[in-house]
């Protein structure tokens, strides 16, 4: 997937990487350099892929409860496809913590820690009905990343952003990357599982409190 021409945080040569990195928000911090990390630690042999998928007969018999964290951190084999969803992961992952739906904490980080945990709960459980329809993968990297990059396009529609400078609005770029990728032969329906669940999200924090006058989605109080 090509990269989107935004403007990010960039390394600045005083500081040099570990300054823009730790520049970086909170949870986009986190989730980057652990996903840097734990994809780095499966394709040089440390850890076995094996190991980080979702496989809930491992989690049910063998109580690995660590692959409900790390299907999210490992994004996949080097590849140019892989280097790309770790660019958006940390390119969009920081736009939308800077500026997330508020849902009770007034348009934090809380709230968007919020929405992580609702798109990976949901994701969870829907991956079983999105593999009745079309092949999924059991890792959820590329998937959660696209949950936040259709939040943030709903959140901020006519925000500019282009693909090989291409301009476009933000509303169009989800739908533009998950088009590049059906005509390039690449994996697709991680994207789509992404999408759906982030509209759903939106449905829930945006249109439902406007059309029905009722808050569903409310941050933990334990996380504010």
């Amino acid at each position: 997937m090509p990269p989107p021409n935004n403007n990010v945080n960039q390394i600045d040569d005083t500081g040099g990487p570990q300054a823009w990195f730790n520049s970086l928000p909170l949870i986009t911090r986190y989730w980057f350099g652990l996903a840097f990390l734990t994809t780095c630690a499966a394709n040089f042999g440390i850890v076995s892929p094996l190991k980080l998928i979702y496989l809930w007969d491992n989690i049910y018999e063998n109580f690995e409860i660590w692959r409900f964290v790390s299907p999210f951190l490992f994004i996949g084999k080097f590849d140019f496809n892989t280097l790309m969803a770790l660019y958006m992961l940390v390119s969009f992952s920081q736009r939308y913590e800077m500026e997330p739906y508020n849902t009770g904490a007034g348009g934090g980080t809380a709230d968007y820690a919020a929405a992580l945990m609702f798109g990976a709960a949901s994701i969870f459980a829907t991956y079983p009905l999105v593999g009745m329809v079309m092949k999924v993968p059991p890792i959820f990297g590329r998937t959660l990343t696209f949950f936040v990059i259709y939040t943030w396009s709903k959140r901020h529609p006519a925000a500019p952003a282009s693909i090989w400078g291409i301009q476009m609005k933000a509303i169009h770029l989800p739908f533009a990357y998950l088009g590049l990728s059906v005509l390039m032969g690449n994996m697709y329906s991680d994207l789509l599982h992404g999408i759906a669940v982030g509209h759903l999200f939106y449905f829930l924090v945006d249109v439902v409190p406007i059309v029905y006058g009722k808050d569903v989605i409310h941050t933990p109080q334990f996380l504010i």
